[in-house]
């Protein structure tokens, strides 16, 4: 009893001791008292009479090889500070001694024994212990079989792995699943025939699991019977299956691959091109040239790539007679075509494409002829001057193709009534490095419109290292009625456009707490920073929603970088004004056709698709592979776009993109893709 209480006092002394000499003084005496020292330490850590630091420490002092009896115990402990300083103990002290002591907690009726013993021995991975849980794992129940198989997935032995293969037959689903899992962490060859037979459950978690495992395992021998998940009526698995294929597989599947390009099934022609795409065989030619002529457009354009890539005359000779088929979409993947393979052959089709009716073919035309260099386009070129859909990029082609003749010929673009022309013919005279531009350049210092005028200066200064200031200063009523980019469109016309919605957060909540003039004022400050953003941007619509705007750009790089602008602009306004008043925004921006009305709105699937994307939300968040989890969803502040604007931008030097995930959209057929753009320079 005196000891006891010897003891009990000295903690309480440690316990209060704030200087490590005192610390010190105490812990030598405590040792003194060996065994019953260690249990009423223990005893105060569990009544948390000691702070689980200074715990922890006394105890790695007292301890000793014998003290293994009392503390392996506390990993089931309820309280989590004395599980965590026990398990640390026993991992820094007892690595071998307390195995058996821990195979026996895997049997025991608590919870946090049974888990704190699994998660000490899967750390240790010690292959000796194997034997007896082979033995532990007949006849136990579900949860133990898959505490067993995590061990077992760590210590990774062959007695490890046939356990493994054999529990893919096991009675509980959940321990089949855990042993398809830890098959894959184990990456074990011997185990590919056995998860191939679990690819043909009707169980799309086990299919998703042992497609996983297939593909960490890496062995060719699973590439064809992926093929088969190919026509899978589950979007995820699809992919997985298509990804890993393009994987593992061997050019050996390429006629079974050839044969899926005939399906009836879009999804189906979608995966086996994209598997055509990176498999890069040659045999691939002719069915990749009849899929331009798909009803599907990414079909179409997964095609496209793949020939740009595969190249040889018989490719090159059916792109040419593509430019003049009578299918607007096939000449779109023939001049997208030849903006990735540059071949003289290409001259006269693209000079042709020029007059097409289509303003995207026109636009991909003179990019193409831009890269060909050659002189002969020119005067075509310079003939566009007229086209006020396309004409804005003609002035880069020409010096793209440079020499002296073209000034002439861009002398006319740089007094376009459209703004945008202007600029850009004042950067290609810069990229010329022509000095007879140099008197035409300074009437251009004139200009009503400040972004011209800027321009202006940039480049003659460029050109004579002197630094010129404009000649007047144009009213604020004029920079308001400066020329708008992109000109307007007929009734009922279709357009390709990129499609961009930002929304003013939380509008009705603010309106309803600080009153609608309050609401209002902000509603203006947003319209004021957009306005002249999406000028300069070169918007072709734009229209209030109330709370926020519909705008829509030739350019998908030009509704993103309005985007950011917007959102730096906003950060700077927020970081000046206090809470109630910030202004917090959510845009999306989708790439797709708009069909226009007669007061000019944009109507269609692909301008309905971007509104409810704007409006999508955690909850409705479907978690894949590399996508966000629920709660790391940004629900303010955030640039979301669809597939096909990745798929624009992918590759796009500056430009960023992270996966959220899938979403169901109200009124659109289907699971979407979502991305949230991250950055842009």
């Amino acid at each position: 009893m005196f000891k006891g209480r010897k003891i009990t006092k000295l903690l309480e002394k440690y316990a209060e001791a704030d200087t490590k000499k005192g610390e010190l003084q105490m812990v030598s005496e405590l040792e003194q008292f060996g065994k019953p020292a260690v249990r009423h330490t223990i005893e105060a850590f569990q009544q948390r009479k000691l702070a689980p630091a200074k715990a922890q420490s006394l105890l790695e002092k007292l301890c000793d090889d014998s003290s293994i009896e009392d503390i392996v115990p506390l990993i089931g402990e309820s309280y989590d500070e004395v599980r965590r300083v026990a398990k640390e103990m026993i991992i820094k002290r007892w690595k071998k001694s307390s195995l058996p002591l821990l195979i026996e907690y895997l049997k025991s009726p608590d919870f946090y024994s049974r888990t704190s013993a699994t998660e000490l021995l899967a750390t240790f991975k010690n292959q000796s212990c194997e034997p007896e849980l082979v033995s532990m794992f007949n006849g136990a129940d579900a949860e133990r079989k898959r505490n067993i198989i995590r061990i077992l997935s760590k210590t990774g032995g062959q007695v490890a792995k046939k356990l493994m293969i054999s529990a893919l037959s096991d009675e509980s689903w959940q321990v089949r699943l855990s042993a398809v899992k830890s098959l894959g962490k184990m990456k074990a060859p011997e185990s590919v025939d056995p998860l191939i037979e679990r690819l043909t459950e009707d169980d799309r978690q086990m299919k998703r699991l042992a497609l996983d495992a297939l593909g960490a395992i890496g062995d060719k021998r699973a590439g064809r019977p992926m093929m088969e998940l190919l026509k899978d009526d589950d979007l995820l698995i699809r992919q997985k299956a298509t990804d890993y294929i393009i994987e593992i597989a061997e050019s050996d599947i390429v006629p079974d691959v050839i044969n899926l390009m005939n399906d009836k099934d879009v999804n189906v022609r979608r995966c086996a091109a994209e598997v055509l795409n990176n498999l890069k065989d040659p045999r691939t030619g002719d069915v990749l040239i009849k899929a331009i002529k798909d009803s599907d457009w990414w079909v179409r354009q997964i095609a496209t790539d793949s020939l740009a890539q595969l190249k040889g005359d018989n490719v090159l000779k059916a792109f040419i007679a593509m430019t003049r088929d009578p299918d607007e979409s096939i000449r779109r993947c023939a001049v997208e075509f030849f903006n990735k393979v540059i071949h003289k052959s290409a001259l006269e089709p693209l000079i042709e494409l020029l007059k097409d009716q289509d303003w995207w073919v026109r636009e991909k035309a003179v990019t193409a002829l831009a890269k060909l260099k050659d002189k002969r386009a020119i005067a075509p070129l310079a003939e566009m001057i007229s086209d006020e859909e396309v004409k804005w990029v003609v002035p880069g082609a020409l010096a793209e193709i440079g020499g002296d003749e073209v000034f002439e010929s861009m002398k006319e673009f740089l007094f376009d009534d459209q703004k945008a022309v202007r600029i850009e013919t004042i950067k290609a005279l810069g990229k010329l490095k022509s000095m007879d531009a140099v008197s035409d350049l300074k009437e251009c210092l004139k200009d009503t419109d400040k972004d011209v005028r800027s321009e202006a200066v940039s480049t003659l200064k460029q050109l004579t290292g002197k630094v010129f200031k404009p000649e007047e200063e144009p009213t604020p009523q004029e920079v308001l009625q400066a020329a708008v980019p992109g000109g307007s469109a007929a009734e009922g016309a279709i357009l390709t456009e990129a499609i961009l919605v930002v929304d003013l957060c939380r509008s009705t909540e603010i309106a309803a707490r600080y009153g609608d003039s309050f609401a209002l004022d902000l509603t203006r400050i947003l319209t004021e920073t957009v306005t002249p953003i999406a000028r300069r941007e070169k918007f072709r619509f734009m229209k209030s929603t109330g709370d926020g705007f519909l705008i829509t750009f030739v350019k998908v790089y030009n509704s993103i970088r309005f985007a950011m602008e917007v959102l730096k602009q906003i950060s700077k306004h927020n970081e000046k004004v206090d809470k109630a008043a910030r202004i917090d925004l959510s845009f999306a921006i989708n790439l797709g056709e708009t069909r226009i009305d007669a007061k000019g709105d944009r109507l269609g699937v692909a301008t309905n698709m971007t509104f409810r994307v704007e409006g999508v939300k955690p909850e409705g968040l479907i978690p894949i592979e590399n996508g966000m989890a629920k709660e790391d969803m940004p629900v303010v502040n955030r640039i979301l776009v669809t597939e096909n604007v990745e798929k624009e931008i992918k590759g796009m030097e500056g430009i960023k993109t992270r996966m959220v995930g899938l979403f169901e959209l109200k009124g659109i057929t289907g699971l979407h893709k979502v991305y949230e753009l991250t950055s842009v320079e």
